[in-house]
């Protein structure tokens, strides 16, 4: 969970936060133990990001030191804000745990999401955007004050100029996350060619062409709940979404007169609907 991880904290610090992890932890004298409850203790807002793997149990327990750091940041009554990796998110197999361990992945999952409304996030940049959502309203419900509006207005005054250079270096500008506003188009399913090259997942997944600016058409992209959404809009709506940029690539292969077939390697890119803002049909385009 490396990427997710910087992923977060990289959405934490915009927002001026504190972040206590294991990459800050450094060489301490207390037993690993000790220093995680010592870390829980000393943090007003639990953020729990639950993939794959159990993790690492200590010897003596017969918990992981994620599931003991969880349990006491419940014990301190910390708010807590769950997010678990959506299992039909395709992940490397090195990432996924088999055995006992993922026996009892299974029986915490089951326990969070009894005890709390979960969210379910699938790229980096998904969990990102969540994160972003997420904290700014626990924290200003925990009384605490959010300068967020300086920050949006920085991101949306950049907005253009990222897609504009996502255009031109996409793998370069790949995973960050802009507000887009757009007219909605006619809907398709997802290709499988977009669906391999982007992680979205094959056959929950819409697709449509939106014109950003009079200079840039991108496709849009939104799997399971946020493409039922779009579904939902009617054509020519006016849309407001958070959308992360995306590329990757995907394998064709040729098949000629040599006995061998021959590998193609295609570039796709586009946007992924995160969140949608607001939707106002009366702002549909004129045939």
């Amino acid at each position: 969970m490396q990427v997710y991880r910087r992923k977060i904290q990289d959405a934490l610090t915009q927002l001026e936060t504190v972040v206590r992890g294991m990459e800050q932890f450094g060489s301490k004298p207390g037993s690993p133990i000790d220093e995680c409850l010592n870390v829980v203790q000393s943090c007003r807002l639990y953020v729990g990001v639950f993939g794959m793997r159990y993790g690492t149990v200590p010897d003596g327990h017969d918990k992981s030191m994620t599931h003991i750091e969880y349990d006491e940041a419940q014990r301190l009554g910390l708010p807590s804000l769950i997010y678990l990796l959506n299992e039909n998110h395709p992940i490397p197999a090195k990432d996924v745990e088999t055995g006992p361990g993922a026996e009892k992945l299974q029986v915490l999952k089951e326990l969070l999401t009894k005890r709390h409304t979960v969210s379910f996030f699938t790229t980096p940049e998904d969990l990102q955007a969540r994160i972003m959502h997420d904290v700014p309203a626990q924290l200003t419900d925990m009384g605490v004050e959010v300068e967020t509006q300086a920050l949006e207005k920085v991101e949306e005054t950049d907005d253009r100029d990222l897609l504009l250079k996502f255009q031109m270096l996409p793998k370069l500008y790949s995973g960050r996350q802009v507000t887009i506003e757009f007219l909605l188009g006619r809907i398709r399913s997802a290709f499988d060619e977009d669906c391999s090259a982007l992680g979205l997942e094959h056959g929950a997944t819409i697709t449509t062409n939106a014109r950003i600016d009079a200079t840039t058409i991108l496709n849009v992209h939104g799997e399971r709940d946020i493409a039922l959404a779009l579904a939902s809009i009617p054509t020519g709506s006016k849309v407001r979404a958070v959308a992360n940029t995306a590329f990757g690539t995907y394998t064709q292969v040729l098949w000629t007169d040599d006995p061998e077939p021959i590998p193609e390697t295609h570039g796709e890119k586009g946007l992924v609907i995160t969140q949608i803002l607001s939707a106002d049909p009366s702002d549909s385009s004129k045939p």
